[in-house]
């Protein structure tokens, strides 16, 4: 029995310690072979474009995340689900514009969280469609209408980030030219296109993944 007992203790024991480890965000040197937590958090936030001015807002999505553990931290990896978002702005400064955004990653996310800090990169395509100008004026862009180059970004944790109730990213970004827009891509690169926009991402409270 008291052998029983041992074998259900020690298990027990290994999770209790983990959890307390990542929580806390800063993993201690340990073992010689790395361990690994899958957890997907709930996604939510907005970007606003430079030279628009408006705000998009994103989510909500999942990030379905891998971390690997190392002495100090953890390396990051994972799979970001954004559904298409709806724009509105204005061009001139009176012409309402709307259209459909939507984020195409090329890749994992990756990164790194140390001392309570995460910082990841992605890189995506941005795609638009469904636009219509003044609410009456259809674009016809075609369904390939998108950035020449995936967008690069590089985000960074506002305050403490944990493993288990995740925390606040941002960051800044640039928006290449578009590509595949029918007659409109420099028209739209012209509205769209530049450096110093900005996102923040908001990754709520993480469940478990098998």
């Amino acid at each position: 029995m008291s052998r029983m007992l041992s074998r259900f203790r020690r298990p027990a024991a290994v999770m209790a310690m983990a959890a307390a480890v990542f929580s806390a965000g800063v993993l201690a040197a340990g073992p010689a072979s790395a361990a690994t937590l899958k957890v997907r958090y709930p996604v939510s936030g907005e970007s606003v474009v430079k030279k628009t001015g408006s705000p998009l807002p994103l989510g909500p999505g999942t990030l379905d995340t891998t971390v690997t553990t190392k002495p100090g931290g953890g390396d990051v990896s994972g799979v970001l689900s954004i559904p298409p978002a709806k724009a509105s702005f204005q061009v001139f400064g009176f012409i309402p514009v709307k259209a459909t955004v939507t984020v195409i990653p090329t890749g994992p996310v990756s990164g790194e969280i140390k001392q309570g800090v995460i910082t990841t990169h992605a890189d995506a395509y941005i795609q638009l469609s469904d636009i219509w100008v003044g609410g009456i004026f259809y674009t016809p862009v075609g369904n390939e209408c998108k950035t020449q180059t995936p967008v690069g970004m590089d985000l960074k944790s506002e305050g403490d980030f944990t493993i288990f109730n995740g925390g606040t990213v941002s960051g800044t970004y640039t928006i290449p030219e578009f590509k595949n827009c029918t007659i409109f891509a420099p028209l739209l690169s012209s509205l769209v296109s530049g450096p110093d926009n900005t996102i923040k991402l908001v990754l709520g409270k993480a469940s478990s993944l098998p």
